[in-house]
């Protein structure tokens, strides 16, 4: 019996589909069944299968992967523009993405060093084929994760001929090759150009970017059990002010302290498998590189005289893992090693308000570093199975140095255990649980910021603490059901003193967030419940539901009270409903329900100080109240439908995207702003203070409806 699900069909190619099977030493019978959901022995409950179609489809997405993964517990919804995927009260920083066994930096344009969100996907859809969303329980051959892991698995090209793939979505227009190169290789190849700049003037919008990306896949079948994947992906950005659009509050205020500048994001890498009688051999090689370079100036003169901000960064990594999976009937055993150097640099001059209790001013920092070192690592894993696979155990391993300074040096420093375990109650119920200990390096900012002020001592690896048990129904083709509790105890997390907060606190300024002096001091924890049902396409309808509650919060240290991070979310909802019907017609709609995040208010008096504006242009935060505001809740209605044209040359598919459906209210963080002459827009000054502007707050909601007419045609 074979069972596969959500096959796609195009009349312009023929459908390939990859099977894998477990090695048994007696056979009467072959019955193969790719179930719709699957489990790994590490992570029995905390992760999520996304297949290519569901990425397709997903309403609101509009072929954006980060956009996608929203929709899936433990993931935090972010109503602004451009998405940071925050997983269980954890920052961007703490996830780690891999394609095809191979490290990116980031998966977004326009992302902010250190944070790794941005505003849009890098990665194209047309390479993948599925993915699985990992938010605790993480392997141990995966290093460098504290809060989730987005495993990508790319999509091998048609074998029978060369064919072409275009789309227009909402933000870029592309172009996909694919097919055979010679009898054992097949690839693919594709590039996309933004437009979005060009309507982002309809909307009065002060940032206009501009971005590029190229992608590439080859698959080389070396013999029946070697293979050969290569992978490239490369994205280039500018992002420039409409300084002349019409001079509304929110425009002036923007142009005002945004910088303009550039980045490059650039992943080569390899992997080379060679498949066994009971497991396989795998070695991955690879390079990733991003950089970054932003500027400012008072008024947006671009003289000299003027300049705020010269920001020029690179971090580049050469990354080499090896790994061996062995395979028995009862039991599953993988250990490997892997090796990193990281050459890290930083030159920044920069103005801004220094809230050290010391400073409290204005303030020039200086910083020009080089930081290179190595990281090593090596680790081992056990999966056993008893009472006829009735329930499952797995305790793994791992060790880490890094030649940074002579505590990361020490392995036992960054010595992380992990296990857990899974009991099927029958068939379908099962309770699982998982504990581990896991770390990561500090963002590659801080750790320039601290080289420049000979502070590199005080850059340790943090560490979170994870338990989490849960319960969950799958029948294995259509219908999964879980509910999962976590706790996450957070120690050595990174500590900004020239802000005076922690760095899951701090709001990233377009370029970087942390780069100014840290030491990992700050605590943390997060904790929360999921709830998740999911019916995979039956019959005619698919649909999803999730429900997550979770706190996120920190501290400098047990002398001071718990506060909220910047993604202590509390509730949110997630609602998913699609139908298909006819030939080719398919519709869909999300609902989601969200309580707003905390926000540092801005100190009027120190803002509205004409020594601060004339330079800065922008709020200065009141240290005393950070993350003492939270936004209101809110909701949203995406809706999507799809039509698809099968013929015997080509395949056209058009779609109509309209996110925010309703036209809601999304609520952002307010701003702080000066009072401005009606004809002149020069800031007034304040009639009792000859030394200060008159200032006001202005929400910042946007609850404008997003439409998106997409096209994509095969041939």
């Amino acid at each position: 019996m074979q069972t596969l699900h959500e096959v796609r069909v195009r009349s312009t190619k023929p459908t390939y589909v990859n099977l894998y099977v477990e090695r048994i030493s007696t056979l009467k019978e072959v019955a193969v069944r790719a179930d719709a959901f699957h489990r790994t022995p590490e992570t029995p409950l905390s992760i999520k299968n996304i297949n290519r179609s569901e990425m397709m489809r997903m309403p609101g997405a509009v072929l954006d992967l980060s956009k996608v993964v929203q929709n899936f517990p433990g993931v935090l919804p972010k109503p602004s523009f451009g998405y940071a995927i925050a997983m269980r009260g954890g920052a961007p920083n703490e996830n780690r993405y891999l394609l095809d066994g191979i490290s990116l930096p980031t998966v977004n344009h326009f992302s902010i060093q250190g944070a790794s969100g941005g505003a849009v996907s890098l990665i194209n859809l047309d390479h993948i084929q599925g993915m699985d969303l990992v938010t605790g329980g993480f392997p141990a051959d995966v290093d460098d994760a504290l809060s989730g892991v987005l495993q990508l698995e790319g999509r091998n090209a048609r074998g029978d001929r060369w064919g072409v793939r275009a789309t227009q979505g909402g933000t870029d227009y592309g172009i996909t090759l694919e097919g055979p190169v010679g009898d054992k290789t097949l690839m693919t190849i594709s590039g996309r150009n933004s437009f979005s700049q060009h309507y982002f003037k309809l909307f009065n919008i002060p940032v206009l970017p501009t971005y590029q990306d190229a992608q590439l896949r080859i698959h080389h079948k070396i013999g029946p059990r070697k293979d050969l994947t290569i992978i490239g992906v490369g994205g280039w950005d500018d992002y420039k002010l409409y300084t002349d659009g019409r001079g509304s509050d929110a425009l002036l205020y923007n142009v005002g302290y945004i910088p303009e500048g550039t980045q490059q994001t650039e992943v080569l890498g390899a992997r080379y498998r060679s498949f066994t009688d009971n497991g396989r051999w795998e070695y991955v090689l690879s390079r990733d590189h991003v950089g970054n370079q932003a500027e400012k100036f008072i008024g947006n003169t671009g003289l000299d005289g003027d300049r705020l901000l010269d920001y020029s960064s690179t971090e580049t990594n050469t990354r080499f893992n090896l790994s061996h999976h062995v395979v028995s009937k009862d039991w599953q055993w993988k250990y490997g090693l892997n090796l990193v150097s990281r050459n890290y640099g930083l030159d920044m001059w920069n103005v801004r308000y220094n809230n050290d209790l010391a400073v409290q001013r204005i303030d020039t920092a200086d910083y020009l570093a080089q930081q290179d070192f190595l990281s090593a690592g090596a680790f081992t894993h056990l999966t056993r199975h008893y009472l006829e696979r009735r329930l499952s155990t797995s305790v793994g391993v791992r060790m880490d140095m890094h030649t940074l300074n002579l505590t990361t040096i020490n392995p036992l420093a960054q010595l992380s255990p992990r296990m857990s375990a899974q009991y099927h109650l029958n068939e379908s119920w099962a309770v699982q649980g998982n504990l581990g200990s896991y770390t990561q390096m500090p963002p590659a900012i801080t750790i320039l910021a601290n080289t420049a002020n000979n502070w590199s001592q005080y850059s340790y690896a943090g560490r979170v603490n994870q338990a989490a048990t849960g319960i969950e129904f799958q029948n294995g083709q259509t219908y999964r059901f879980s509910l999962e509790g976590y706790y996450k105890d957070y120690r050595q997390m990174p500590y900004l003193w020239t802000d005076q907060m922690a760095f899951s606190q701090a709001i990233g300024a377009y370029v970087a967030v942390g780069d100014q002096v840290s030491s990992s001091r700050a605590q943390g924890r997060s904790y929360g419940l999921e709830l998740f049902l999911q019916q995979k396409l039956k019959g005619t309808y698919w649909w999803t539901m999730s429900y997550n509650f979770g706190y996120s919060e920190t501290r400098l240290d047990a002398s001071q009270e718990w506060k909220p991070t910047v993604w202590d979310n509390r509730h949110n909802i997630n609602l998913v409903l699609g139908k298909v019907w006819g030939k080719g017609w398919q519709i869909g709609a999300k609902y989601r329900w969200a309580t707003g995040t905390p926000y540092t208010p801005f100190d009027s008096e120190l803002s509205a100080s004409t020594a601060n504006w004339d330079v800065l242009q922008r709020g200065i935060f009141d240290v005393d109240q950070i993350m003492g505001e939270r936004l209101p809740a809110y909701s949203v209605i995406d809706v999507r439908l799809d039509k698809t044209y099968n013929k015997e040359k080509y395949s056209l598919t058009w779609f109509l995207d309209l996110q925010n459906f309703t036209s809601s209210s999304i609520p952002l963080m307010p701003y702080l702003t000066v009072e401005r002459d009606e004809l002149t827009a020069a800031p007034l000054e304040d009639p009792n203070s000859t030394d200060s502007y008159l200032v006001k707050t202005i929400d910042s909601d946007t609850g404008r409806l997003l439409p998106t007419i997409g096209l994509i045609l095969e041939i």
